[in-house]
């Protein structure tokens, strides 16, 4: 499925969309569930005009169709969500719709997830993040790409900044604790170097982790870790985010009444996709700001050559 369908068949409410709007809380005003590309084109370029955005949706499929990187993105965010919907049980994600009203008493037949497993399966997402990152703005996923990742994340907004606040809260803060990045970190740290291909995630995303032996490829997963952790810290400081205020907030919208915080956490994960759903959205974004650009490019070099 292109980009244009993917993210034109989102929802538009559901699981997903109500633990994004949830998190309102934390990112005031940030997000809003697009899911038409016409509309996402015609704030990329500021105008409204049928005939515009015709030709920019045109341009986008043939850009896809040559530049594999958006797909590729698209997929990077797509695989993280998949590992964990393939770990729940799918009697209990069929009765998930509690969580957003209702009993909760389903939350029982979930069994969180031990503490290695979160971690790593959080530290995929974050790895996804910077990977897909890396293919929408031409950057290598090195070291230095790494870098202009992090220092790109005070920018971010929107789509971008809907993610990493899910990131934060379900992936980390929710079921980890208060200090789920050292969790996080010591996990990768005690993990074998070969050890990464055992976890879905990581081998679906091996091939695009910088390094010619798996060692160095574990490195850059801590490397990514490590250089995002002050980000992350000053984010929960700044909004000042513990996992009381975050459960209290969360019981006024997702009628979270009951439940330890990881069981919560792991319903949560096993049954939205919250990164393949933000991350389409930043896609789309991505793909209409370049045939947009194309298409001032070449109306510019049109009169040029007609001076």
């Amino acid at each position: 499925m292109s980009v244009i369908a993917t993210l034109e068949a989102l929802p538009s409410d559901g699981l997903t969309v109500s633990a994004l709007d949830a998190l309102d809380f934390v990112v005031p005003g940030a997000w809003a569930n697009a899911t038409s590309f016409d509309a996402i084109a015609a704030q990329a370029v500021g105008l409204n005009k049928p005939a515009l955005l015709a030709e920019i949706r045109r341009r986008s499929d043939a850009i896809v169709a040559a530049d594999p990187r958006f797909a590729q993105a698209l997929a990077a965010y797509q695989v993280v969500d998949k590992v964990d919907q393939v770990a729940a049980a799918t009697a209990a994600v069929s009765k998930v719709g509690s969580l957003f009203g209702g009993s909760l008493g389903f939350l029982e037949q979930f069994t969180p997830k031990p503490e290695t497993t979160q971690s790593l399966d959080a530290g995929a997402k974050l790895l996804a993040e910077v990977v897909a990152f890396g293919l929408l703005n031409g950057m290598p996923t090195d070291r230095d790409g790494l870098q202009r990742f992090v220092n790109a994340l005070a920018d971010y907004a929107e789509f971008d900044l809907v993610r990493i606040a899910a990131w934060v809260v379900y992936d980390g803060l929710l079921p980890l604790g208060p200090n789920f990045l050292t969790t996080i970190q010591g996990t990768f740290r005690d993990l074998a170097d070969n050890a990464l291909g055992d976890h879905a995630g990581m081998a679906a995303l091996a091939e695009r982790i910088p390094g010619d032996s798996s060692a160095a490829k574990k490195a850059f997963v801590l490397d990514t870790i490590d250089a995002t952790g002050e980000w992350v810290q000053s984010f929960v400081t700044e909004h000042g985010l513990t996992q009381d205020k975050v459960m209290g907030q969360l019981q006024g919208t997702l009628s979270l009444a009951e439940g330890s915080l990881d069981v919560v956490a792991a319903a949560i994960d096993a049954s939205t996709s919250i990164m393949s759903h933000t991350g389409t959205q930043t896609v789309a974004r991505a793909l209409a700001r370049r045939a947009a650009d194309e298409l001032r490019d070449d109306v510019w070099q049109q009169y040029v050559a007609g001076l």
